[in-house]
């Protein structure tokens, strides 16, 4: 990896408590119908920025077909397990689980079409350092869809817009697209 500061993941039990309130939430909330919001295309390379236990991974596979890719990216050995286990059983061979322990996943630069960050930046202790990985992971026209729970909209907006590496091209609830600016 590089030079920056190792990152830490939850304790496991933190982690397995946020996978039973999923279980308990998604069958009201409904990951799949959330999905139907993000600009996913089949044949697409996806990076699933905070992947925990593939809530959208799984379906982002799905969709990009055999074509396509999903990077699968956590900081969490059980968020990767699971993820491979969810995999194998659906017999899903385009997704790549990446255990990282910095924001650099070593993804070819400039080769992503998609990143998801959902339900995951209030948990980033360093945005810079995400916002700068994300700009050099994405394609020209490659996009995010950021989902801003857990912390206030005008937040998320700030967060984004002091990186100075992005435009917000589309806001709905949480939910935002957000573009690389044209000048690289």
């Amino acid at each position: 990896m590089t030079s920056e500061k190792k990152l830490e993941p939850m304790p496991d039990f933190h982690f397995k408590c946020m996978m039973w309130l999923y279980k308990l939430a998604d069958p009201i909330w409904n990951p799949r119908r959330h999905i139907k919001k993000i600009p996913i295309k089949e044949g697409m390379v996806v990076v699933d920025y905070g992947c925990g236990p593939g809530r959208f991974t799984i379906p982002a596979a799905k969709l990009v077909g055999r074509q396509g890719r999903v990077f699968a990216v956590d900081i969490h050995p059980l968020a990767i397990k699971v993820v491979k286990e969810k995999a194998a059983r659906k017999s899903l061979t385009n997704i790549e689980t990446m255990l990282l322990d910095s924001y650099n996943t070593g993804i070819k630069g400039s080769s992503v079409d998609l990143i998801l960050l959902i339900d995951a930046l209030h948990m980033i202790t360093d945005h810079h350092a995400l916002f700068r990985e994300m700009h050099r992971l994405l394609k020209q026209d490659g996009i995010i869809f950021m989902d801003a729970e857990h912390m206030k909209k005008s937040r998320a907006v700030d967060i984004v817009e002091s990186t100075g590496l992005f435009t917000i091209v589309e806001r709905r609830g949480k939910d935002m697209l957000v573009a690389p600016k044209a000048e690289r």
